[in-house]
């Protein structure tokens, strides 16, 4: 049985900027652990431990969600924290353009998860986490460095597919693997 989510890739270029700002992260001293930065995406939704035989149900709900979408750039812009300054659990990229095109994405896609027994989710927000925050240690450098760099603009990557990933958990940190990719259309 998988832990599975439902998420959107990013290229190797967008990639990379987003791991020199995590190198950069690692100067203010904060308590926190760095998502690889291969495992960087943005979560349409987590779905936890699914039993393999539902891959193919899950799979065709998004196919029948994302139906008739098209392509897209996403542009990433900026850095931010949830769920706040004072109290730091994840730090985040965020999306700017191609925002709207990911959030009609998870809409339909949570409508259609729902059909096959799966519960909607709060509010949704359009990110890629990069950080996620152990303890307060250095709580003023790393939220300075957040202020400091909250415009940054990292780049465009285009929106090619919806997967469908497993994640195996290790004392290292997480695995993923494509258990399926619906390409959007051209």
């Amino acid at each position: 049985m998988p832990r599975a989510f439902i998420a959107i890739d990013i290229d190797e270029p967008l990639r990379q900027k987003l791991a020199e700002v995590q190198n950069q992260l690692r100067g203010t001293g904060g308590d926190f652990k760095l998502v690889e930065p291969q495992n960087i995406h943005v979560t349409l939704k987590f779905l936890g431990e699914i039993p393999n035989k539902k891959v193919e149900e899950i799979t065709g709900a998004i196919k029948k969600a994302i139906a008739g979408m098209k392509k897209f750039n996403m542009e990433i812009k900026k850095i931010g924290v949830f769920p706040n300054l004072n109290y730091v659990r994840v730090i985040w990229a965020g999306v700017e353009k191609g925002g709207e095109e990911i959030m009609a994405l998870q809409k339909k896609i949570e409508k259609e998860l729902q059909q096959i027994g799966f519960r909607p989710e709060g509010d949704f927000v359009p990110h890629l986490t990069i950080a996620r925050v152990k303890s307060a240690k250095n709580k003023e450098r790393l939220a300075k460095f957040i202020k400091e760099n909250e415009s940054i603009d990292f780049g465009n990557t285009r929106v090619l597919a919806v997967e469908l990933k497993g994640s195996t958990l290790t004392p290292k940190g997480p695995i993923y693997n494509t258990l399926a990719r619906i390409e959007l259309e051209d």
